[in-house]
């Protein structure tokens, strides 16, 4: 044997009840699960710890970092062994036209240069050797804005065949899906019939839709029967990234955003969902403007930026918002180096209403549009009852990050390095909105499932040796808004692939990640 762990309570990702026994591994795998004793070159000894499955992000976004710095750090720490990438409608690949233009500075940035294919993608990562499992969907962004740009338009039948073509391209690998963002350019411009025709290729291709809804606020009720429509025309799974109740004005539409989900599973349609433990979202800060402004290059972009007339309507728009808004929009991370200072500060505390839109536009304009917000949004009672749902899965919403190197900078949301451990301290252990048993189901074998990843999620005999061990009693979350780069607490080990990646909360340098792919 490589490695044997005695004497651990494990719960072993399925649901049900924790039981004692040994483990023994060789190699990458798990051969042995039970009573008996076995001699092996490290032995580790778990008593009064317990053993699960290695947790699933089923909601990451570490595409680019996981080449620039594959320790991934925030990742490894909280107990993620598995990432699934390319959310939101934007992937690694294909990277052709104007996607590789607008990815280009942030590449830059990470001190990456371009690639376009995904088999270039692919032997890069490679190269890279990650710490954590790498799986991704496809982005739907990538598809149309390599064909089609990033025009506020309808996209032609032909465009719509080249893009179908593309996708089913990338399935020459093991992707896992399509992925929309429909507030983002360009799939803020598709129309439904358009997400339905290219989801239908998913029946035969065996992928899962996932899809940051066209709204999660004032639209949130119209976003997810869109959703549930696309996954019914399409005859395929969904799966809704991030399911909130955004702005305090939308919290009572807690009851009918659950009630269509569960009328749509009774009808037979697949839908599962994701979100991080926090009641803060984040993203870019021109995420908020209309279509009209954000279409085009982002030298056009830029240009109407620059508009009067651009930013009188933004005016107006923060004054119906109200100085409440300004004070929860808190900036996160700029491109420009002059603007550093700004990060960690709200809006609302560097500027007033009336001077906001000029402050906001500036701000974009010198960091070529590379703005990152956090948005304090959302229902401590509804992200209480999102979470307990047997559907719903943790994601973290964040790139694999360090702290230290290209990736530790700005002020980032702490979930990067602190969701897994804050859903089992703060909502399992401490709330108890669900049993520890149904929460690490949540996080191993339900995401497993849900994106066909074969022998992992689960501890059984044959099956990949992906696993944490934690102390309950210490396991917490460290990571805050102020200090976002602070490692979790409790995490005893962290196991991929039968190498030891953390020791007693410390990273020992293996990186055996597996490319899922």
């Amino acid at each position: 044997m490589d490695l044997f762990i005695k004497n651990a309570l494990i719960i072993d990702g399925t649901g049900k009840s924790p039981f004692k026994a040994n483990i023994a591994i060789k190699g990458e795998r798990i051969i042995y699960v039970g009573k008996e004793i076995f001699s092996a070159k490290r032995e580790i000894d778990a008593k009064e710890f317990i053993l699960t499955p290695g947790f699933i992000d089923t909601h990451a976004h570490s595409d680019f970092t996981v080449l620039a710095d594959s320790r991934q750090e925030g990742k490894i720490t909280q107990g993620i062994t598995t990432e699934i990438n390319g959310n939101c409608g934007l992937s690694a690949f294909p990277l052709q036209g104007e996607v590789y233009e607008r990815r280009l500075s942030e590449l830059k940035a990470l001190n990456l240069k371009g690639w376009k294919t995904i088999d270039e993608y692919v032997e890069l990562l490679k190269k890279a050797s990650p710490t954590v499992n790498f799986a991704t969907l496809c982005g739907h962004g990538n598809l149309r804005g390599s064909v089609g740009g990033y025009d506020n338009r309808s996209i032609l039948k032909k465009e719509i065949n080249q893009m179908k073509r593309l996708l089913k391209e990338q399935f020459s690998y093991k992707i896992k899906g399509l992925s929309t963002g429909l507030i983002y350019p360009p799939g803020i411009f598709a129309d439904t019939d358009e997400l339905i025709e290219i989801a239908s290729c998913l029946r035969a291709l065996k992928g899962i839709y996932a899809t940051h809804m066209r709204s999660e606020g004032e639209r949130l009720l119209s976003a997810v029967e869109e959703a549930v429509l696309i996954g019914k025309k399409a005859k395929v799974p969904v799966h809704i990234s991030h399911l909130k109740t955004s702005g305090k004005e939308n919290w009572w539409k807690i009851e009918s955003l659950l009630s269509i989900i569960d009328n749509a599973q009774k009808e037979g349609i697949k839908i599962t969902a994701d979100r991080y433990p926090y009641v803060a979202s984040a993203t870019d800060l021109d995420a908020f403007l209309p279509s009209w402004i954000i279409e085009g290059s982002k030298d056009a972009i830029i240009a109407r930026l620059k508009s009067l007339k651009v930013r009188a309507y933004i005016k107006r728009y923060l004054k119906k918002r109200g100085t409440d808004f300004l004070q929860h929009l808190v900036i996160s991370d700029v491109f420009s180096n002059n603007d550093k200072i700004f990060e960690g500060k709200s809006i609302g505390q560097l500027t007033h209403i009336e001077k906001a839109a000029d402050f906001i536009c500036e701000l974009l304009i010198r960091s070529n549009l590379q703005v990152g917000v956090i948005y304090w949004c959302m229902s401590e009672d509804n992200l209480e009852r999102i979470l307990s749902k047997p559907y719903v899965m943790i994601g973290t919403d964040s790139s694999a990050r360090c702290v230290n190197g290209v990736t530790a900078v700005g002020k980032p949301h702490p979930r990067g390095f602190g969701s897994f451990p804050r859903f089992i301290r703060k909502y399992v252990l401490e709330k108890r909105i669900v049993s520890l048993e149904e929460g690490i189901r949540k996080i191993t074998s339900l995401p497993a499932r849900t994106f066909k990843i074969a022998d992992r999620g689960v501890i059984r005999v044959n099956y990949f040796a992906d696993i944490v061990i934690f102390d309950p009693n210490e396991i917490e979350d460290r990571a805050t808004f102020e200090e976002p780069f602070r490692t979790a607490k409790g995490i005893k080990y962290v196991i991929v692939n039968g190498s030891i990646a953390v020791e007693e909360g410390m990273l020992t340098g293996k990186r055996s990640g597996k490319i899922l792919l």
